[in-house]
């Protein structure tokens, strides 16, 4: 992957991002977010009980009575991994680690990175990077973080959806405060012969240690692992490696 300055100012064209750093804080202000019709969008921390927000402005015309309109609507969480902008890097094809401030949007899938806090962000997508300690890697177009590497290789995927504040519609209750919640999940997935595929539930995981079932049953039942967590399904699958490629 070669990132080239052709590249990056084509695609500054495609989303850009402003902001500044206030009190050592990375404050940026996101624009055309895609939340329909704000202009401008800002990570905050509400004050009253330290939830971090998103807070998207809309500055429209009233073209009927001839006045502007501006108002602010706020959301409780962010799209964001971790919910800001963190200090990362990108790998090129030579083996040069490249260092930014990057936010990563989990709704949307895209990288933002800035390589000077007073300039505008783009949008890039390379085929790896880092931010926060979490290494992600794109497969199948879409990024997925690398939890365990071995003989198997464990990805999560994670998500994020926007529930807005109309309970009838989405069954989200925002209680007043805010417009609606953006709310984050994963799922965990294993590397098949260069395919992503979803790890199974139940009794079936098993399946997938083959004459190493009964093995992997009893380590689970003995260190109580609990297969719902990262840790635990970490654990498993090193375990298993360390039996199918003894040291």
């Amino acid at each position: 992957m070669k990132i080239t300055l052709a590249f990056i100012f084509l695609l500054l064209f495609s989303k850009q991002i402003s902001g500044q750093i206030t009190n050592n804080k990375y404050d940026y202000f996101l624009r055309k977010i895609h939340i329909a019709g704000s202009s401008d969008s800002k990570i905050v921390i509400n004050k009253n009980n330290r939830d971090t927000t998103f807070q998207a402005y809309y500055n429209s015309r009233d073209v009927v009575n001839n006045t502007q309109q501006e108002f602010t609507k706020t959301y409780k969480g962010t799209p964001f991994f971790k919910n800001g902008w963190y200090k990362g890097k990108i790998s090129t094809e030579n083996g040069k680690d490249m260092e930014f401030l990057m936010a990563f949007n989990l709704q949307k899938n895209e990288l933002y990175i800035v390589e000077d806090v007073k300039k505008d962000a783009v949008t890039i997508k390379p085929e790896a990077f880092t931010i926060f300690g979490h290494h992600f890697s794109k497969f199948e177009n879409a990024y997925y973080e690398l939890i365990h590497i071995s003989k198997n290789t464990l990805l999560k995927e994670h998500s994020c959806v926007l529930h807005s504040s109309n309970s009838e519609k989405t069954g989200y209750d925002a209680s007043g405060e805010y417009e609606g919640e953006f709310v984050k999940s994963s799922k965990y997935f294993i590397l098949k012969d260069e395919s992503v595929v979803q790890l199974p539930r139940g009794k079936n995981f098993f399946n997938l240690f083959g004459d190493k079932k009964l093995l992997i049953e009893q380590f689970i039942k003995n260190n109580k692992i609990n297969l719902k967590t990262e840790n635990g399904l970490v654990s498993t699958f090193k375990y298993y490696d360390s039996h199918e490629n003894p040291q």
